[in-house]
């Protein structure tokens, strides 16, 4: 256990510095984007003078470093600073409403896809070359070839345009919550559900697969247990470490996913946040978002990192090494 608490803060440790080099080059990248931020704030009327005044009073005129250890010491302060588009309101009491409504969507799909794509993906591994297997192996291949716009396309036409059971656009009315119009959630839920199912119920089949014709697996057969305490006694539990990977690694490619969904649907997070500060051009909303993104890519794939190693013994680290 001692071993293992190492693990983690050395994890922990090696999170913050990596966050600390990719805020520098979120920073950077951001800062090469062609425009004057002076410009954006007051205008294409705006005086030189006025302008200048403007760059003064908000350091555009500092260092590069100088600029990015007063916007980093900002944001671990928790002052994300503000937005230009919208014309000096804070980020903060944007940005984390959004992150929620994210948040929201993101949790609905991966209590769908998740518990589905592994049911499914153990039947295909144990149903090898049989029906059942060919079913969900070949529709586990179509939805990862459709990308989430077309998927999402597909399911408009048909249960909002055709069928007319849920709305089109997945916009909140005004004066109500995210909590009071749970039908909008489900269109986006399912366009991202559709590409992740694939790859996670594939390689839970493939993992099923190598975990069945194991030396174990035979042995236990050999002794007369029953094939249903076999599968979930013994071999599911190892053919999930696998899967459990692939999930971590793709959540960060899920809320990549959002951007997509969010702004095709119009749902109100973070992903159609982030285009709308991209078309505005609005520096410090377009650095909170792509920082807040990535964190949240990091925590996933940390987790999903400790997470393997406590289900699995044998990888598990000692002293900070494999």
């Amino acid at each position: 256990m001692n071993s293992y608490l190492s693990t983690v803060f050395s994890k922990v440790g090696s999170l913050l510095a990596t966050l600390l080099v990719i805020s520098l080059i979120i920073f950077s990248l951001v800062e090469l984007m062609p425009g004057d931020v002076a410009q954006m704030i007051l205008g294409q009327s705006a005086t030189e003078e006025s302008l200048r005044e403007l760059r003064q009073a908000r350091g555009l005129n500092d260092p590069f470093f100088t600029r990015y250890g007063r916007w980093i010491t900002g944001v671990l302060r928790g002052d994300l600073g503000d937005s230009i588009y919208m014309q000096g309101v804070p980020i903060s009491s944007i940005l984390w409403r959004k992150v929620g409504h994210s948040l929201f969507l993101a949790l609905t799909a991966f209590i769908i896809f998740v518990p589905v794509s592994i049911v499914l993906g153990v039947i295909a591994g144990v149903k090898e070359k049989k029906a059942a297997d060919s079913i969900i192996s070949f529709t586990g291949l179509a939805t990862m070839a459709l990308p989430e716009f077309v998927s999402g396309v597909i399911l408009i036409s048909i249960f909002a345009v055709r069928l007319k059971w849920l709305p089109i656009v997945s916009v909140i009315p005004i004066g109500q919550t995210l909590f009071q119009n749970l039908d909008i959630l489900i269109l986006p839920a399912l366009s991202i559900t559709f590409v992740m199912f694939g790859y996670v119920s594939r390689m839970q089949r493939s993992s099923m697969i190598i975990v069945m014709n194991s030396d174990y697996i035979k042995a236990a057969r050999l002794k007369g247990l029953p094939e249903r305490y076999i599968i979930f006694r013994h071999a599911l539990r190892n053919a999930l470490l696998p899967t459990i990977t692939i999930i971590g690694m793709n959540m960060g490619w899920l809320f990549g996913g959002l951007i997509v969904v969010e702004t095709l649907f119009g749902f109100p997070g973070m992903g159609s946040l982030l285009m709308t500060a991209i078309k505005t051009r609005d520096v410090p909303l377009i650095e909170a978002c792509v920082l807040l993104i990535t964190v949240i890519f990091a925590l996933s794939t940390m987790t999903t990192d400790l997470l393997y190693g406590y289900l699995n013994p044998r990888i598990r680290f000692k002293g900070g090494q494999r």
